[in-house]
Parts: C-alpha cells; structure tokens; sequence
C-alpha cells in the first residue's frame, strides 16, 4: 500500500508538470491550488476524466492555479477541453465563461460558452520561455464553468475529438505507459457505499484479501454525501445479521433494536432530527462530553462559523458528522487489513470467458490507471459498472407487467425510473447581495407566478434524471438538477419579499442517485414475491422499507416534460402492513458472470422491488452476506453460484452465528 502511494505521488509531479517537448497536456484536476472550483467526474463515460468545475452558485469563484514545466521555449497554441453545459436545453451563451491565464496573461477567448459536447476550444497563443510557468482558470460568472485540461501545442492543432480515442495519447501525454499492477486480491470490491464497505470489512474479518476501489475521496457514498434513508436492523431472520453495518454506519449495537437512534423521517431538511443535534451541540450533556456532537461544536467554531438559524447549523454540523464517519468507517477497514484506493473510477474489465481477471481503474487526481486482479469481485457500485463492462445480464428501467405479473407494473416496459438528488440551501444573510432575475437566465428553468417552489431548502422530492440512464449520464442529471435550483432560487429572490435577505449558500455538485443499472442473478425478485412472503430456501438479509418508488408529479411534468425535477412517493400501501421480507442470496451474484457478485441498489430486483431494498442499512446487511458467501467461496474454491447449490447449509450457519467484530 506504501508503494501505491508513492507512485502516485510521483505521479502527481509528473501530470503537473508536463513532459519535455512541444506538446503538453494539464490535467485541471490535478492543480496544486484549486481556488473555488470543484473536481467532478461525472462525465467521465464521456471524456474519460475527472474536471475542475467553477461552482459558485452565481457568485465568480477564486482562479483555481498550477505551475507547468515548458522544456522547449517558443510559441504555443492553447486549447482546453470545455463546452457549453447548458446546449442541451438553451442555443445562446452559456452560462459557464470562463478564461486561461498564463503568468498573468489573460489569453483572448472567452471558453465554455458556445460548444453542444464536450470538446477542444482554442484559448489563444502565447510565447514562453523555457521554465516553469503559472498556469490560471479564471471564472467569470460563477454558473458552473468546466474544464478537463489544457493542451499546449506548438503546431496550430487540437487534440483527437473523440475522447475514447484520445484516452491512449493523454496516458502519453502524461507519461504513464502502463497501468500500476496492484497484487492479487481474494475479492475486489468496486464502489465503496455502505454495502461495499460491509461487503469488504466482513470479508476481510474472515481472513480474505481484500482491495476496494471508490471513486470518491472518502468511503460511504450516498451515505457520505447526506441520504439517511436506512431500513430496520433488528427485524432479521438471522438476528446477528447487522451488527458488522451498525459499526459502518456509526450506530452502537446497543442502539439495535431501538430504531429512533438511527432511523430518522424526512423534514426536507436533510433527513436530520433538528432537536436532537441542537440539544446536544448547544447544551451537551456529561454523557455528550467528547462526543462527536461535542466535537461538531467545536469544530463549527474553529471554523468560525456563526449560523444564521438553526437550519444552517444543522446543515454544518451534519458537514462534520458525515466528514468524521469516514474516517471512522476507513479506520475499521484499514484494521481488519482491507486496501482501500481512493479517486479511482473503474472504466475495462478484463475476461477470460465467463470469469472476471482484473478491472482497471484511472485515477480521478492525477490519470494514473491501475489494475485490480482478483480470484472474485463484487459490483457495488450502485451503477453496475463492473457487471455493465463484463457484460453481465442487467435491466433498466421499469419491467412491463407480463415480465413478472406484478400488479404494479406498467402494461409495456419502459425507462422511468428513480433519479437523482442534491442537497441545497439558503439562509439569510446581512450581506444576502443580489441573485439574476429569471429573464436573465434563459438557461434555467423557467417558474412564475403560476409554478413555483415556495422553500429555502431542499426535501427528497427534488429529483431529476426519471426517464434518463442516471450511470451514463450522470452529468447531465445533475446539470438537469442545477437549472431547476437556480431558476427557481431567481424567481424566490426576487419576488417573494420574504427572501429578499436570503442568499443561495449551498448545492451540492454530486448527485446522490437511487436507481440506474440492475445486474440479474439467478433470481429476480419483484413485487409479487414480496406481497406474496414467498419464503425462498437462501433467505437471507432482510428488508423493512416500504416499496419506496418516485414518480414525477403530475404539474411538473406537464411544465418540463423529459426534464421533471419534483417527485412524490408510492409508499406502496400494502407492503406497509407486511413487517418483514427475507431477501434470498441468489439476488446477489450474477447469473452469466462465474465470479462476480452484486450488491448495493444494483441487486438482481425487479424496478418494483428496489424500492424496498434500496435503502442503507439494509444493504449493508446484504453486503455482510456477501462476505460470508466470499469466505465460502474462496475456503472451497469455487464461485457465487455453488454457495447455494452446495454449501447453502454453511452460508446459514454463518448468518447464524454473524460476522466478527474485529
């Protein structure tokens, strides 16, 4: 692991500072000082790598900076990979001007205004010196301008247009000839939520070696950046099941059975109980004292935080919480000796037949590629990524009542589906300033008197993405997503008086996602077996949550039809009344791919039954399950389909008994 991290350091140096020649390629995410603007990877299908976005939210952000090393002196040509974000839905100039600036100097065209896909648009010319030289993204409107990287060139051309294509050269470019082997794991774990955390921590438990790939800094996934939507712990058919999720997820085994200690309703607030952070940050009690509410205090005023209201406090305070989780969580990991690897976004998986050898992975920082071989792998991605590129089985969208004959079901099949949230926030502020009116953001969507969101912050029924493949077009979601906060926020701000002190303060700039890809395995569980309590032979972990789906509201998709971005709930009635499911195993491995497993909302369900075992801790539980069957599999040699056919008894013994705890 030492040795991993070196080179990446190395790396690092590397991509910064260019290669000798006439021909260098900057990658934005891997600036020394990146100023206001954030890394983003969620187009990475489509440009095979991370980006630096100006997300200011109207405000112009600080220059994000970097010094690059020019072997050769001469005249370059300067092209950056950008675009307009807001083509899809607006044919002016878009929002996101920003400029380069080379020791100073302001290169002539202004970038990412015009464009409809991402590509290469020339930034100007300019004659350096051998050297070192610094190198500026200067933003100009604070809208979510985008850069990829910046390519210096001495010859009047731009790169290959085709990014997939192009992939081959930036590795030149950036000098990696090759990707870093990492040794031969027992069990690869792709995406590091809840469930591939559990999946990897119980795995490793049993003695197994295990490496887990994320493509976020920090691991916990839609748990780290904010959903608290959980499901019961307590309810199992096999009672041990959990405990090894309580521990990832923060919540003492002593606190179990009692569901008001780790599930909570939603406000529209962030899914958090106001009364119980307050109490404890603003009056802690001898119990709370060095606790991490305790901590959150005084970390909110190192900060020198002074929240407006209570709201704003919460929303720092979960900030902290959340921060201080994963770093618990990758503790735990680390101790039972799991490999935990960072920014990497898996993009190949190799094959041999039906069986998986490796998948490889870029770095989000630097554009280092690893490979990660292993004798089995689990697909938790949330996506079905890894399931996706071996060409597993999969579905999406919404089966057609004659596939399962759930009574839920539409006629024909068709791709709605759940989409995606974010996260956003204002407060009032003495200095609140001003946001543009409507008008002036053609762009975004577009409310009046007649359709608007009265609210300063965000609930769960913000969403977007229903009728569009959420694991592809992640950006274009989110980008969905960022038009209806902005467009709306304009309309609030400037003609409801009672917001006219209020700033826009916070939007998230992940999208916290809850249904794309299902990976298919040997059983497809749907509505009507879970209406029905058919008891399968592997029941397994099991699920509580009632069959939670989101489906666009009716007077939002009339409005803004293919780009919804207000939901309401199911709440399916009937499965309310039901206390429990038990989920078999045969959900959880594929059907066509020897020696992967899937877990996360990426399960072999139904679009009907994901909406019951969507949800965090009881994906957890699935992920313990896993790890037992991992045990099983690597103890006998054989892969996910022969835990059930042969050696389902030993899988029942270890839900039995449970996971170890350290």
């Amino acid at each position: 692991m030492m040795k991993a991290k070196w080179m990446v350091a190395c790396c690092t140096m590397l991509a910064l500072h260019g290669v000798a020649g006439a021909q260098i390629l900057v990658e934005t995410e891997s600036f020394i000082h990146r100023g206001g603007w954030v890394s983003d990877h969620q187009a990475f299908d489509k440009i095979q790598s991370a980006y630096l976005m100006a997300h200011g939210l109207g405000r112009v952000v600080e220059d994000a900076f970097t010094q690059v090393k020019f072997a050769d002196a001469g005249d370059y040509h300067v092209y950056v990979s950008t675009y307009n974000w807001t083509s899809p839905w607006y044919q002016g100039e878009g929002p996101g001007a920003f400029q380069l600036k080379i020791d100073g100097e302001t290169l002539a065209n202004k970038l990412g205004t015009t464009g409809s896909s991402w590509g290469w648009q020339y930034a100007g010319q300019i004659t350096l010196s051998a050297g070192e030289h610094e190198v500026r993204l200067h933003d100009l409107t604070g809208f979510n301008g985008r850069a990829d990287a910046v390519y210096f060139t001495q010859q009047k051309e731009a790169p290959e247009a085709d990014y997939h294509t192009f992939a081959a050269e930036r590795c030149r470019l950036l000098g990696y000839t090759s990707p870093c082997e990492i040794p031969k794991a027992d069990l690869v774990v792709v995406g590091g939520g809840i469930a591939g955390c559990t999946t990897a921590l119980t795995a490793a438990r049993y003695g197994l070696r295990v490496v887990i790939v994320d493509n976020l800094p920090w691991l916990g996934g839609n748990n780290a950046l904010g959903v608290r939507a959980s499901g019961l712990l307590y309810k199992n058919l096999y009672p041990q099941l959990g405990n090894v999720t309580c521990q990832v997820t923060g919540v003492a085994l002593s606190a179990k059975n009692d569901p008001a200690a780790y599930q909570v309703d939603p406000t529209g607030f962030g899914d958090v109980k106001f009364a119980f952070y307050e109490q404890s940050l603003m009056r802690p009690t001898k119990e709370s004292r060095g606790s991490d509410m305790l901590n959150a205090m005084r970390w909110l005023e190192r900060q020198g935080v002074q929240p407006a209201n209570r709201q704003e406090r919460n929303m720092k305070t979960q900030e902290y919480l959340r921060r201080n989780a994963a770093l618990k969580r990758e503790q735990l990991l680390r101790d039972a000796g799991v490999q935990i690897y960072h920014n990497i976004h898996v993009f190949e998986v190799v094959r041999e037949g039906s069986v998986i050898t490796s998948v490889v992975g870029k770095c989000l920082k630097t554009g280092e590629e690893y490979r990660f071989s292993g004798t089995l792998f689990a697909d938790c991605t949330g996506d079905g990524t890894v399931g996706y590129l071996a060409k597993a089985d999969y579905r999406r969208g919404r089966e057609s009542q004659a596939i399962a004959q759930e009574p839920s079901a539409p006629q024909r099949e068709d791709y709605k589906m759940m989409g995606s949230t974010m996260q956003w926030y204002a407060f009032p502020r003495v200095d609140s300033g001003t946001f543009p009116k409507p008008e002036e953001l053609p762009w975004a969507m577009q409310v009046d008197a007649d359709y608007f969101i009265d609210r300063s912050s965000w609930a769960w029924w913000w969403e977007t993405g229903l009728e569009i493949d959420n694991a592809t077009e992640a950006e274009l979601v989110r980008d969905n997503f960022l038009r209806a906060v902005f467009g709306n926020w304009a309309y609030l701000k400037n003609h409801l008086p009672k917001y006219a002190n209020y700033r826009l303060d916070y939007l998230q700039h992940i999208a916290m996602k809850r249904e794309s890809r299902r990976l298919l395995g040997d059983v497809i569980l749907d509505e009507t077996d879970i209406l029905e309590r058919v008891k399968f032979p592997d029941a397994s972990f099991t699920t509580t949550w009632t069959m939670d789906l989101h489906y666009a509201k009716k007077d939002n998709a009339t409005r803004y039809p293919g780009w919804e971005w207000i939901t309401y709930c199911t709440h399916h009635k009937p499965l309310a009344k039901v206390d429990r499911y038990d989920v078999p195993y045969r959900v959880l491995y594929s059907r066509n791919i020897d020696n992967l497993f899937i877990g996360g909302r990426n399960m072999s369900v139904t679009h009907q039954a994901l909406g019951t075992v969507r949800v965090q801790m009881t994906l957890g539980m699935a992920g313990e399950v896993t790890g037992m069957a991992a045990q099983i599999c690597r103890k006998h040699g054989v892969y996910p389909r022969a835990v059930y056919e042969r050696y389902l008894p030993e899988l029942k013994k270890m839900m039995k008994r449970g996971a170890p705890l350290k």
